[in-house]
C-alpha cells in the first residue's frame, strides 16, 4: 500500500463532523485529484499555509 502524499488534518466540529472532508468525498474522483494537485503545488511553494489552528 502506498504512503499518503499529503498528511491532512481536517476541521472537526463539536458534533464530530468534518465538513471539508465530507465535501471533498462528495466530489468526483477527477475533481478531488485536481484539488490535491493544487494543494501540493501550493504547499511546496509557500510557508503561509503551514499554520496549524487548534
Amino acid at each position: 500500500m502506498m504512503e499518503p502524499i499529503l498528511s491532512v488534518i481536517f476541521f472537526l466540529t463539536g458534533y464530530g463532523y468534518e465538513p471539508v472532508r465530507e465535501w471533498l468525498k462528495s466530489l468526483e474522483k477527477e475533481d478531488r485529484k485536481k484539488i490535491g494537485e493544487d494543494i501540493k503545488l501550493t504547499w511546496g511553494s509557500s510557508e503561509s499555509i503551514r499554520f496549524y489552528y487548534y
